[in-house]
């Protein structure tokens, strides 16, 4: 029986666009344009490009989780590619090219014109239908995923520490609810719901942004908002990443949202998609779809996917899954493949340039070491199945990431990868151990609390190990549980983790972890189930009489707890029961934890210090490293470019040229700790030259200064 229709696409379209431009052209004029404006500029940026690609594609008719999640990626990628094309009119002298008419007006035609060519085709026009109605126990199940978000989000900003830590430990338990539930219906959107509540319940601590790199991406979209044009040429390595930027400042731009809160609220709802890509990769590489649910919370619980804003790099691992579940899907052509892998390698190369150059190695090693196989016969006698190291997009990456790297931002991104690379090969043999997983691994413990959370870690790492050796092994002895090929791209990503114990490739070992569990959940779920046989077998030889064996069952079940009882250490539950000095990064459960959040005085602050200084001026925070990193310096890059701020050393005595000095009550962390902050007043610098300077600017939590040399 046909499904009833409910609407057609292109009136759909004919409507939207003109009723969103028309409640841009009347807001401040007739009340509710504000509010309906937000609605109809996500639809219209964020949902109709990317489907109307999917209708001209004839891939409309596929589940509507998949349309979803193809539909809401590919969008922003053209979006952010039509607002690309349309900044070149600066070159034909218009001032600001990128404005609320001409964004919209752009998407609009590109839309049309997606639709105009299917109905051309098919001679028909598409028609949206209505999805078959769920069960109740997956709409009783999806409104309390739905509740489970919206609770997170409240009680972290209103409610009390026990309140939300009880809703933190719903979270904790709930991927043993999908297991339990066992159905594609319900499994897709409860993933989703638990990434975005995980997100969210530390996103949205606070009114302003905050963590590290997000501040220069801040810097960089606002710039794009404020004039109206994206400079290609701007020395900056955020003006690169116009996934991040370009995306950001559009959005402001067409549905009046603060920057701000794109960045609290849109994107980590979209960041949350990037575990149901890891959800399909897996469906798509192994039958058994109880690894499946669980794979993906190996990165959802693990603390380097929540510590801080999701920015650049869970971006670029959003496209980096949705370019591999693209190129697993066996229901696209080869021509639908081609393009949408071409549009989600875009959004890769555009988010981040460390994840997508580290993709297109893991791609093209996967490639290598496959030829070396089918050549050699030493894992299977037929040649490996071909899926995703494909030569068309490992040479397409490598173009597109030298190509795009180079031109843009003055080609700053390419030299930062070329000295790192340098550096590394100069540290060799010995190189040094900062930041490494060594490092890491032998950083002191500051409670028994934090040695049962670290020996987590290793049982997390350790299993994914013998479950990857697992799965080479069975692809050896020809008994497959995973896809040979991925196992192969598997084994690459595991070696450069395995690496990243002693070399640093520019980030932090608990960066290292966060983009290789963007592929090796699964395998964590395999290493839990033969630890389970391994444990069984044991049990039986020791004693003959025993029969009840343990199968795959349990050891998923085991697995299972093991990510509730992570997460409920990872998200700083474990140290609040137990009295313990939480994790620097739980600022939502303990103010004085230490993590960079702002108040809306220091805020106000740095933008008093961009409307009463010239670009002449010279800025100065205080700050003990090369790299501007310090909790001052981070919030006054926003309005003054990072390069240009001038840093203040600890032991500096003075200042010799005039300038502003940005002062906050908790100007940067001590040294020696992640949580305790100077004492401004009690630096060289404010002895020698701020206690006698003129104050310009004061707050209840900043004191600005105007030093003269």
């Amino acid at each position: 029986m046909d499904r009833r229709i409910l609407f057609s696409l292109p009136v759909v379209c004919g409507v939207l666009y003109p009723l969103l431009l028309l409640t841009i052209h009347l807001e401040g004029s007739l009340p509710g344009m504000d509010v309906l404006r937000v609605p109809l500029g996500l639809l219209a940026l964020g949902v109709l490009p990317g489907y109307a690609l999917l209708v001209l594609l004839e891939l409309d008719d596929r589940p509507l989780g998949r349309v979803g999640l193809y539909s809401l990626t590919a969008s922003q990628v053209l979006m952010v590619s039509g607002a690309i094309i349309l900044n070149q009119l600066g070159w034909l002298g218009v001032d600001r090219p990128l404005t609320p008419l001409s964004i919209v007006t752009t998407t609009g035609l590109l839309t049309a014109v997606f639709l105009s060519i299917h109905y051309y085709r098919q001679k028909e026009i598409h028609q949206f239908t209505a999805p078959e109605i769920p069960s109740t126990r997956v709409l009783l199940g999806t409104g309390l995923l739905t509740l489970v978000v919206l609770a997170a989000g409240v009680l972290t900003r209103i409610g009390p520490t026990w309140l939300l830590s009880g809703v933190l430990c719903v979270i904790a338990v709930l991927p043993m609810v999908l297991l339990w539930a066992d159905t594609d219906r319900l499994t897709g959107y409860g993933i989703w719901a638990i990434a975005a509540a995980v997100l969210l319940q530390m996103t949205l601590i606070s009114n302003h942004i905050w963590g590290f790199d997000i501040h220069f991406e801040f810097h960089a979209a606002r710039e794009i908002l404020r004039g109206g044009h994206w400079n290609p040429t701007m020395e900056s390595a955020s003006n690169s990443l116009v996934m991040v930027t370009l995306l950001g400042a559009n959005y402001a731009t067409v549905t009046g949202l603060e920057l701000v809160w794109v960045y609290k609220l849109l994107v980590p709802i979209m960041v949350a998609l990037l575990p149901v890509g890891i959800w399909y990769i897996v469906r798509a590489t192994t039958s058994d779809r109880r690894i499946a649910t669980l794979a993906p919370f190996a990165l959802v619980f693990y603390y380097g996917f929540f510590k801080d804003m999701p920015d650049k790099q869970l971006l670029g691992g959003l496209y980096a899954t949705l370019l591999l579940v693209v190129l697993l899907d066996d229901g696209l052509s080869r021509r639908d493949q081609i393009l949408l892998g071409l549009v989600m390698g875009f959004g890769l190369v555009g988010s981040h340039y460390g994840v997508s150059l580290l993709f297109g190695a893991f791609l093209g090693a996967t490639l290598l070491a496959r030829m070396i196989l089918d050549r050699t016969k030493l894992l299977e006698e037929q040649p490996i199945a071909t899926r995703v190291s494909r030569p068309w997009i490992v040479i397409s990456l490598i173009v597109l990431w030298i190509g795009w790297y180079g031109i843009t931002a003055d080609g700053v991104n390419l030299e930062r990868v070329v000295s790192a690379g340098l550096v590394l090969l100069e540290s060799l043999p010995l190189p040094a151990s900062d930041r490494s997983g060594a490092d890491y691994a032998t950083t002191g413990f500051g409670s028994p609390v934090w040695v049962v959370y670290k020996l987590l870690y290793f049982v997390l790492v350790g299993l994914i190990g013998v479950g990857l050796l697992r799965s080479l092994l069975d692809s050896w002895f020809d008994r497959q549980t995973v896809a040979t090929e991925y196992v192969l791209l598997s084994c690459g990503v595991f070696g450069f983790l395995g690496a990243s114990v002693v070399f640093t490739f520019g980030m932090g070992f608990d960066r290292t972890l966060q983009i290789a569990l963007f592929v090796l959940g699964p395998f964590a779920v395999i290493g839990a189930r033969t630890a389970i046989e391994l444990i069984s077998e044991i049990a039986h030889r020791v004693r003959p009489q025993y029969s009840n064996r343990w199968g795959p069952e349990t050891g998923d079940q085991l697995f299972a707890v093991v990510l509730a009882v992570l997460f409920v250490f990872s998200s700083g539950v474990a140290f609040t029961a137990t009295g313990a000095p939480v994790p620097p990064y739980n600022l939502n459960l303990n103010e004085s934890a230490g993590w960079p959040a702002y108040t809306d005085a220091e805020v106000s602050a740095t933008r008093w210090l961009e409307d009463h200084t010239d670009p002449s001026d010279t800025v100065a925070v205080i700050n003990e490293w090369e790299h501007i990193k310090s909790r001052d310096g981070l919030l006054v890059s926003e309005v003054v470019p990072v390069h240009e701020i001038e840093p203040i050393w600890l032991e500096r005595e003075r200042l010799t040229t005039d300038a502003y000095v940005y002062v906050s009550h908790k100007p940067m962390r001590t040294l020696e700790s992640d949580s305790d902050y100077i004492d401004p007043t009690n630096t060289t610098i404010h002895e020698n030259q701020l206690a006698n300077a003129s104050v310009v600017y004061e707050n209840e939590r900043v004191t600005i200064y105007h030093v003269q040399s």
